[in-house]
């Protein structure tokens, strides 16, 4: 496996719509993204510049069209921002079907991403074997430039017994602070995040915690 570091240039016109949250943020970490249906749901730590209101940016990120839903959840003196959106209306680059072709071949994770005043810069892990069409990808799609590639190299993750579903719930719960004390999100704030009823998230959440004390214990 491999890991690649791209930076991809803030200029292009997908950012736009979104160009006065990134003015408003000093930096922004994680920014890890799940599908749920036609939605794309986005996860990512950010901090403000001194003397931004966050509310009044959040105000903005409700008013584009295509964002269905958006939080700022307080953590440890910055947020966590939740934002779901509909990609079907979303301003994507033309080529971005080129990602899907690339990711029927093999495993191609999106990792994360950061950006700061420094820049935007991508994080993918793919097979060895996909590290050329990635690379290819990435490039045509986004006008990125290759910072690193590197080996990696997965351990055995509890996580990875999980299905696609039981693994976005905790990600979120955990992320959003449901397991903190006190919480910091309900189980109804919770499946409203996630478009889905109370008891289904807490069947999720209860099936997967389960799964991963399995794997863990045994």
């Amino acid at each position: 496996m491999k890991r690649i570091k791209f930076s991809i240039p803030i200029s292009l016109d997908y950012f736009n719509a979104f160009r006065g949250f990134l003015e408003a943020v000093e930096w922004g970490y994680g920014d890890t993204y799940f599908l749920l249906g036609s939605d794309v749901v986005k996860l990512v730590e950010v901090k403000f510049r001194e003397g931004v209101k966050p509310e009044e940016v959040l105000g903005e990120l409700l008013e584009i069209p295509y964002v269905k839903d958006a939080k700022l959840i307080p953590k440890n003196g910055h947020y966590l921002l939740y934002v779901r959106a509909n990609l079907l209306h979303a301003p994507l680059p033309e080529n971005v079907s080129r990602f899907f072709e690339v990711q029927k071949r093999g495993m191609v994770i999106f990792e994360k991403g950061i950006f700061s005043t420094e820049g935007f810069y991508l994080y993918v892990v793919c097979e060895e074997g996909l590290l050329g069409d990635v690379i290819s990808a990435v490039k045509e799609v986004y006008g990125a430039r290759v910072v690193s590639v590197e080996d990696y190299t997965p351990g055995e993750n509890p996580l990875l017994k999980l299905t696609g579903r039981q693994f976005e719930v905790l990600l979120l719960a955990y992320k959003s602070g449901y397991f903190d004390s006190p919480r910091r999100v309900t189980l109804r704030e919770l499946s409203q995040m996630l478009g889905l009823s109370p008891s289904t998230v807490k069947e999720h959440l209860r099936k997967g915690l389960k799964r991963v004390l399995e794997e863990v214990v045994e």
